[in-house]
């Protein structure tokens, strides 16, 4: 047994340089987890406005390394909070019905079906549902209907999945 460097038994040994490190990454990925969130639901976190600006920072960031970088920065901002604190309000809010993470709304497997299929049916080129769609919605152009098949057609040929033209496409279809 190693005694702590006041060579008294009662005294708590310091942590290992092995835990701190646990404890440091640990922070980092909350932190990680946090800046996933939008920013009115951290608002309702009452977080420190340094470690709120580093948060809503880090949506904008695009580059590896400077992310990687931000999110360092994240993690020593966390150790300046209380991380209990932290964990007990999202957990309150992931439990609220309305909380940041209410459930979603049950999906009709049949108009999810019809989805699909009318979307099948564009990406083939069928003329009959890209008219349906344009009469149905009519703020949409037909030049930029026609683009976002071709698109979405071009990604899924590279194998590309859920290309911004196929979310694009996803959107229209399920909003008629």
């Amino acid at each position: 047994m190693t005694l702590p460097p006041d060579n008294r038994p009662d005294t708590p040994l310091p942590l290992s340089k092995t835990k701190k490190k646990k404890m440091a990454e640990n922070l980092q990925k909350l932190g990680e987890d946090l800046s996933l969130l939008s920013v009115s639901q951290l608002e309702l976190l009452d977080l420190d406005p340094e470690l709120f600006k580093a948060l809503v920072e880090a949506k904008s960031i695009t580059a590896n390394v400077a992310a990687r970088r931000h999110r360092q920065y994240i993690g020593t901002l966390m150790r300046q909070v209380d991380q209990e604190a932290i964990l007990d309000t999202l957990e309150r809010l992931k439990s609220a019905p309305t909380g940041i993470y209410s459930p979603k709304p049950e999906i009709d497997p049949q108009a999810d079906k019809n989805i699909q299929g009318v979307l099948d049916r564009l990406l083939a080129w069928d003329d009959d549902a890209m008219e349906t769609i344009l009469s149905a919605a009519p703020d949409i152009d037909r030049q930029q209907l026609r683009q976002l098949i071709r698109n979405a057609n071009k990604d899924i040929s590279s194998q590309k999945k859920n290309s911004k033209s196929f979310q694009a496409l996803q959107e229209i279809v399920a909003r008629i």
